[in-house]
């Protein structure tokens, strides 16, 4: 599974752009440790409209498959403000390593996303919903979940859910719970703790991220 970025979410990039890169190392099947890598890019093309990179790529030496990536490049549009709200919506290529038998590894994706802030802007809630499919027919589907709280300035705490129904591999429902810490150059380091919730076995992880701004 390759979830979005921690409260990348529905809002448009700061002033200047923002990046997110996250490593998560778990446990699977009891015995084989796995690795997940992730980046995430936005840069503004205008007020309302930013340019969106998005890897991932994780490795597991012990599975069938000893390692998987997928990348997404598309433009996001925010096509609803308020003062507390935000609609938008996302487009791009879609690239699979492994997609299943008589699919491509190109497609696309189509994600809606929706957020809301609230407590003067202490607290914010998240709402992503992701279509996906590749030629030849291999459909996919994933719905992110986020709340955050901001208790200080410096610190940002977020819980979140991940539902992801890939174009290959097995359906998953994974929670996470992260804090961020970000210091006086505006660099952040997120550090927190990701497990299964669906059912089957845990596979228990510990995610490790550092955020910025393009230049940093």
């Amino acid at each position: 599974m390759a979830p979005a970025p921690a409260a990348a979410g529905a809002w448009v990039a700061p002033e200047g752009g923002q990046w997110i890169t996250s490593t998560v190392l778990g446990e699977r099947d009891d015995e084989t440790f796995y690795s997940e890598g992730s980046a995430y890019l936005e840069m503004p093309l205008r007020p309302d409209t930013s340019f969106v990179v998005a890897p991932w790529v994780e490795s597991n030496q012990y599975a069938e498959t000893p390692w998987r990536a997928e990348a997404v490049a598309g433009v996001k549009h925010a096509f609803y403000r308020s003062n507390d709200n935000v609609l938008a919506i996302q487009a791009g290529a879609l690239w699979v390593s492994h997609p299943d038998e008589g699919c491509s590894e190109g497609g696309a994706e189509v994600r809606f996303l929706g957020g809301r802030s609230a407590g003067d802007g202490r607290m914010f809630f998240n709402v992503e919903a992701a279509g996906r499919a590749l030629s030849g027919g291999c459909e996919g589907a994933r719905l992110d979940l986020t709340a955050g709280y901001r208790p200080g300035e410096n610190w940002l705490a977020m819980g979140q859910v991940f539902l992801d129904s890939p174009v290959e591999g097995d359906d998953t429902v994974k929670a996470q719970l992260t804090v961020v810490r970000f210091g006086r150059s505006g660099r952040g380091i997120q550090v927190g703790i990701r497990a299964r919730i669906d059912g089957g076995a845990l596979e228990p992880a510990l995610v490790i991220g550092l955020w910025g701004r393009p230049g940093d």
